[in-house]
């Protein structure tokens, strides 16, 4: 029987292939196999959410990946989504983006959530530059330059050996935490 961490690689591949219903399926026995598994408990919230559009067992899995653990900013940041555009409680999603950025400062959706909400539902201009300011600057640093000198080795997941971000905590790719 594979791992919960096995199973939850499976599903994320599953998911990037387009194949939802086969990655809703792994997560759901990923979080039957561990449920703390807040990645697991947020990527079946997304699928909830963003392919079924079944908002209120994505809230549930939103809630209960951030039960698991309160720093999953990948949470924090969907239920900033589900906030904005199914509730439009424009306020909640703000608190949520916050709390995300605040988590993983370089996390660049939810910057750009947040430029998106400043700019056209709360209409504050400068809020939304800045933003939309910090955005842009950690796309820029994300953008391979070429050099000659010796680059600095990225930051690997300890876990699945996937690239991690500048400040990235928790791995995209299997859920490790990256401390």
């Amino acid at each position: 029987m594979p791992s919960p961490r096995e199973l939850f690689q499976q599903a994320y591949q599953a998911s990037n292939d387009r194949q939802f219903d086969r990655a809703k399926e792994i997560y759901l026995q990923v979080v039957k196999l561990d449920p703390n598994y807040s990645m697991a408990w947020n990527n079946l919230g997304w699928i909830y959410h963003d392919q079924e559009q079944n908002y209120s067992e994505a809230e549930n899995c939103y809630q209960t990946a951030l039960k698991c653990n309160k720093n999953n900013y990948y949470a924090w940041n969907n239920f900033g989504i589900l906030n904005y555009r199914q509730k439009k409680d424009f306020k909640a999603a703000e608190r949520y983006w916050l709390k995300s950025v605040k988590l993983y400062p370089d996390f660049w959706e939810a910057w750009n959530n947040l430029s998106v909400l400043y700019k056209f539902q709360i209409r504050k201009p400068k809020k939304a530059q800045k933003c939309a300011e910090r955005k842009e600057a950690i796309a820029r640093n994300r953008t391979p330059s070429v050099n000659l000198h010796k680059s600095p080795t990225p930051k690997l997941c300890m876990e699945c050996k996937a690239e991690l971000s500048t400040g990235q905590h928790i791995c995209e790719r299997c859920g490790a935490k990256n401390d």
